[in-house]
């Protein structure tokens, strides 16, 4: 099936539906995930029914949000959707009042996703990896 990242929806998800499975392998463990996750700062992206992606954001300090997970299910990557899920992560951490957003490097983050989020304008700083963002 063709699709477009525009073809998939990003949502709130229930609190039945979150998609723990699918965060947990954008690196953290589903369990450390599920005790420090707020859902109300999870999303899921959606292609009709299925969840084809999904992230979660945590605010440590009023103004600095750690990504915790950001994930794309296999047979759906490399196509934009992990470029427009964090696009989309940023802006709800930034309408939240993020001035940065930090991401794991240490211990973990394979080379891929550390180039992904390089792209993206991460940069190291202290053991992670750090977008700071401009107000506007």
């Amino acid at each position: 099936m063709a699709w477009r990242p525009r073809d998939v929806h990003i949502f709130r998800p229930y609190p039945d539906e979150v998609p723990w499975e699918l965060l947990a392998a954008g690196g953290a463990p589903e369990e450390t995930l599920a005790e420090v996750i707020e859902p109300n700062l999870v999303r899921v992206a959606k292609l009709g029914e299925r969840a084809v992606g999904a992230y979660a954001i945590l605010p440590v300090t009023p103004v600095r949000f750690h990504l915790l997970a950001l994930a794309v299910a296999e047979g759906f990557r490399r196509r934009g959707l992990g470029r427009w899920l964090a696009g989309h992560a940023i802006g709800l951490a930034e309408s939240k009042g993020a001035r940065e957003i930090l991401a794991p490097a240490a211990g973990g983050l394979d080379p891929a996703a550390r180039r992904f989020l390089e792209k993206l304008g991460f940069e190291p700083w202290e053991g992670e990896l750090r977008l700071e963002l401009e107000p506007e």
